[in-house]
């Protein structure tokens, strides 16, 4: 499956490039992101605070800020 990383959306899968590269694709909605390889934990902060990426998440880019959903099943 193609994934159109310049949509405005997306939703967070176990390939970690590929959420990077949406990222890389919509960096004027946030201010940085980090990831801690020990922890495998994805952090963005954005204008709303700092959320921890992770599987099942819906990122938004639609509004000019990153707004995140996160998937609570499991």
């Amino acid at each position: 499956m193609n994934k159109d990383f310049k949509a405005k959306t997306y939703i967070v899968d176990e390939h970690l490039q590929d959420t990077f590269t949406w990222l890389c694709h919509h960096q004027d909605s946030f201010d940085s992101f980090t990831y801690d390889a020990i922890t495998q934990e994805l952090a963005v902060q954005h204008a709303n605070g700092m959320d921890i990426i992770r599987v099942g998440d819906y990122l938004n880019a639609s509004y000019g800020i990153l707004i995140t959903a996160h998937n609570f099943v499991g």
